[in-house]
């Protein structure tokens, strides 16, 4: 199967504007409209936000309401809100346009038409899509365009903002019923792409990964995929075992057959573990083989039952070990 071909349907935009609104529109002589103000003499205007708010420009209108003109005419006078940015991350100008106009939406549209190369349209077919989630409103607005231009440049779009008109378009043209299966097929092209599926992935559990140890995801997980967490546990629990060898016996073979159950006996029997955490970990050691085999089973309470035993009894060797390696630091280094 070829991969997903994101520019057949930056071309299909206005056939996609064509089935939700009756028309289609020029979006590049709004660009033009825009572009003197990138430069600094030059100040945002009511009478640009009012331009994106003609049926005839944009479909916009149909999802954010209009301001109160009066009032953001005067705000704008006030503030003298200049878009003009040196190049980079585009921050600073994203947050002087939002902080006078109170909705990422519409800020979202003057910038994707100040800086097309820069900035896109925001809305959460296109975020949902990219999976991109972020706490703040610029943060979350900054990280979609940002995300979009991987996009561009992967699938060689012209910029930004017709990356997410390709987006835009493929979302709605996917969702129609059809009745030759075009929409299906589309989808299922979309899905089938390794690059965009990594892509969202990434975007999706990278935040987890980040913050989160092996046990913790491990928690997470065990309702979902019990199995799955319990292979990142039992990983966890194999490398505090190998913790506790070189600690306490750093001659031990961890390469021989039934290496674990001899480990744990030696704890046990030196003072180092109780026979009833010997037991505990005796079972771990089983969930893990579980875990691990392609026909092992395990349920989300056992698993649970696994990390709550590493994390009593094998995670105190390491602190043990670092405890150990500070006292044996001298002073001052």
């Amino acid at each position: 199967m070829t991969g997903f071909d994101l520019q057949s349907y930056r071309d299909r935009f206005s056939e996609a504007s064509r089935a939700l609104f009756g028309r289609t529109y020029s979006f590049q002589t709004l660009e033009k409209n825009f572009a003197h103000l990138r430069r600094e003499s030059n100040w945002l205007t009511i009478g640009h936000i009012m331009t994106l708010y003609d049926p005839t420009q944009t479909p916009y209108a149909r999802y954010w309401p209009r301001p109160d003109t009066k009032h953001l005419d005067l705000a704008l006078k006030k503030e003298r809100v200049s878009l003009a940015s040196p190049e980079g991350s585009g921050w600073d100008v994203a947050q002087r346009v939002l902080r006078v106009l109170h909705n990422l939406g519409l800020a979202s549209l003057v910038l994707r038409f100040t800086y097309p190369e820069r900035f896109a349209v925001f809305n959460a077919s296109v975020a949902s899509l990219l999976q991109v989630q972020r706490p703040g409103t610029l943060d979350l607005y900054m990280a979609f365009c940002k995300e979009l231009s991987e996009w561009q440049r992967h699938f060689r779009m012209a910029n930004v903002a017709e990356t997410e008109m390709a987006l835009w378009a493929f979302f709605h043209l996917s969702s129609m019923t059809d009745q030759n299966g075009d929409a299906a097929g589309a989808r299922q092209t979309f899905d089938a792409d390794i690059w965009i599926q990594r892509r969202r992935l990434s975007r999706a559990l990278g935040p987890f990964l980040r913050k989160y140890g092996p046990l913790e995801l491990a928690r997470l997980l065990v309702e979902e995929n019990p199995k799955l967490a319990g292979k990142l546990a039992g990983e966890e629990h194999e490398r505090l075992l190998h913790c506790a060898a070189r600690q306490f016996y750093p001659h031990f073979n961890t390469r021989q057959k039934g290496w674990a159950e001899t480990l744990l006996n030696l704890l046990a029997q030196d003072n180092r573990i109780s026979l009833e955490e010997k037991i505990m970990l005796r079972k771990v050691w089983n969930a893990r083989n579980q875990a691990v085999h392609p026909e092992g089973k395990l349920d989300a309470s056992e698993v649970e039952n696994m990390i709550d035993a590493i994390e009593r009894i094998c995670c105190r060797w390491e602190k043990e070990r670092c405890r150990e390696a500070h006292r044996s630091t001298p002073s001052g280094e």
